[in-house]
Order: structure tokens, then sequence, then C-alpha cells
């Protein structure tokens, strides 16, 4: 009640307020996104941004953070049907702080997929600080995670759906303590520490001349995550759950398109995407969690096939990245999360065949692109 009523003194729960107060955020981080745009590419030399180009790009941050906010706080569109009567109005503080983690996922995305169309590269600056800060946010504030609605039973009458939050193994509060939640249970805290190691591996670069060993940012990185997966695991409850909800989705996702990319750039003889898409899905995964990635990337398959065709048939040009696919499925994953969650949520109940289903796909991406080199001679 009193996050709730905070929300309401800053004026968030107050449709015109809110709805101007979104307006005015959107257009400081649709500048703050050009300045950073722009500061990469005269790093990297390239072309600077026009002024006309920043305006627009202001103004269209400005309505969609205020579209998403009028969808997610005031019309419940992510909550799921039958339970949205149960959700407190627009004064929900958790509504209002999951669609601000949603603006902030849209920048990095954003940002991403404008760098990505103009110099083929996902820069570490974006995803890195991107999956940090999505995984101290799951720690934080479990709540901004999906909305879902889980079924509690009840011995007088039918099953009651419970509005909920989507965890890795299903709703986060509806199974609180889940297989490795509560301190002191060693397999919790092994399996978050052995997730965040790979993931640095993977997808931080090391560090040529940095000194002393143990003094490299890199190295500062491994420590400090260790000590807060740590930290985190000791205190147990649903805030470990929503951190090893996001370090799940992590290494899911990530690892779903190193898999592909590792398929297809043994089908086609060389590197058939670039390690920034692998970074990139792993930095949505801490925020969406491993089941919105894998609907991500089937969307993203489709959003790029049909790219690439366009492109083929206009330029003859059989090259294209495939970030700003991954982005813009992610988007419309969080956007359209209620009718895709129910029509999805019977698929993931039965993890066994969407492995299966999920292997097929990279499987069979690798053997189109070796027929597609086949063609080509």
């Amino acid at each position: 009640m009193a996050a709730i009523m905070t929300a309401d003194a800053l004026g968030w729960t107050n449709g015109p307020v809110g709805g101007g107060a979104a307006l005015v955020v959107g257009g400081i981080l649709g500048y703050l996104l050009c300045h950073a745009v722009a500061a990469w590419f005269r790093s990297t030399g390239d072309a600077a941004i026009t002024p006309r180009l920043r305006l627009l790009v202001s103004v269209a941050a400005a309505a969609g953070a205020a579209g998403l906010w009028w969808w997610e706080v005031v019309a419940m569109g992510q909550i799921p049907r039958g339970i949205s009567s149960g959700v407190p109005p627009a004064g929900n503080a958790d509504l209002v702080l999951r669609c601000i983690a949603h603006v902030i996922l849209f920048w990095l995305l954003a940002a991403a997929t404008w760098i990505d169309f103009r110099q083929r590269v996902i820069p570490d600056w974006i995803t890195l600080p991107g999956a940090l800060v999505g995984l101290a946010a799951a720690w934080i504030w479990p709540r901004f995670l999906l909305p879902v609605g889980v079924e509690v039973p009840r011995s007088f009458a039918a099953p009651a759906i419970q509005a909920d939050v989507l965890g890795w193994y299903g709703g986060l509060h509806a199974a609180t303590g889940g297989p490795f939640a509560a301190a002191p249970h060693v397999a919790g805290l092994g399996l978050a520490a052995a997730i965040f190691v790979a993931w640095w591996v993977v997808c931080t670069e090391p560090e040529e001349d940095g000194g002393i060993l143990w003094l490299t940012p890199r190295n500062a990185i491994l420590v400090f995550g260790l000590v807060a997966v740590t930290v985190a695991w000791w205190g147990g409850t649903e805030r470990f759950d929503a951190l090893q909800t996001a370090l799940v989705g992590l290494a899911v996702s990530g690892g779903l398109v190193w898999a592909t990319r590792a398929g297809a750039s043994y089908a086609l003889g060389k590197e058939a995407m670039g390690l920034g898409d692998v970074t990139l899905m792993a930095m949505v995964g801490a925020w969406l969690g491993w089941q919105a990635c894998v609907l991500t990337f089937f969307l993203a398959t489709f959003i790029g096939l049909g790219h690439g065709l366009a492109q083929f048939l206009r330029h003859r040009d059989n090259e294209l990245p495939f970030g700003p696919s991954l982005c813009l499925a992610a988007a419309l994953v969080v956007v359209a999360w209620r009718p895709i969650w129910r029509v999805a949520a019977l698929y993931f109940e039965q993890p066994g065949q969407l492995t299966l289903v999920v292997a097929a796909v990279v499987v069979l991406t690798a053997v189109t692109l070796s027929g597609w080199r086949f063609l080509r001679g």
C-alpha cells in the first residue's frame, strides 16, 4: 500500500499527469538515445546524426513512452483476462514500475537496432550494462517480470485465477520457495554462480593490457557479480527466485542464439552472425525470462526471413543483421504479451517437446543454409 501511495504521490497514477510525465520522460530518453548513438558513431569515424533526425527520434520516443504507459498502466493490456478485475486501478505501483522497466529495455533495444542497422555491430556498452541492470532489477523488484495468471486450488470451489509473474519454473509467487529458492540450498547458489560465470566468459571481452590482473574492469564484474549472487542467495525468498529467473533467461536465450550461430556458421563456412547477437539475447533474457525469449527467437526468425527476402529482391543483398529482428520481436512479445502467452502457455507445460522443437529449428536452420550455400555454388 505504501508503494502504491508513493506512486500516486508522484503523479504516475493520475491519467493526464501520468501521460504528461511519460511524454517528458520519453522525450528525454529519445534525446539521450541520439546523444549516446552519435557519440558511438563519432568514436568509430561514422557520419553524424542530423538535427532533424534527432528531433524525429525524440518525438517518436516521447509518443512511444506515452503509448506504452497507457497500454500497461491505464489499460492494463498485459494483465491476463479474468484477473484484471482483481488488480487495483492505475494506482498499482507494480504496473508503473513494470512499465518503467520496459521503457528502459526498449531504449536499449532501440540503441542496438540503430547501430546494428548502420554498422552491423552491437556494442558491448549496450548489452553488458543492460544485462547487469536486468539482473539487479529482478532481485530488487521481482514484480517487474511479465504477468501471468495461475490457478490456485480451493477445496470448496473451482480453482481461482490469481495474478502472478512468470518465474523460470512457473508462477513466481504461486510456487514460492521453488526448487533452488531458499538458503542455504547449495544447488541454488551453484546454478546461479555457474550461469553468471558462463555469461562472463562468453559475453565479456578479455582485456589485453589491464595492468594488474585482478584490478581489470572485467574481473571486477566477475567478483562483484558473484558476491551479489551469494548475498541474494543467502537472503532467499522470492527475490532470489526472481534473480534465478533472470539468470536462467540469460542462459537459455543467449545459449539458443549461440547454438544457432554455431550451426549456421558451420553450414555457410563462415561466420553467420556476430557474437553481439548472443550478448543481445542474453540481455533480453535477463529482463524477460527464458519463456518470452524462446517466443522472441521464433518470431524473430520469421521477421528475419521476411526482411531478408525483401532485401534480396530489392538489392540482391543476402547479408543483413539479425539483431534488429531480435529487437523488434522482443518488443512485440512485450506489448502483445497477453494474447501471445494465452496461446503459448500450454506448450511451455511440456518442456521435453519444447526442447525438441527448439533443437529442430536450430538444425533446420543449418540445413537450410547449407542448401542455400550449395545452390549459390
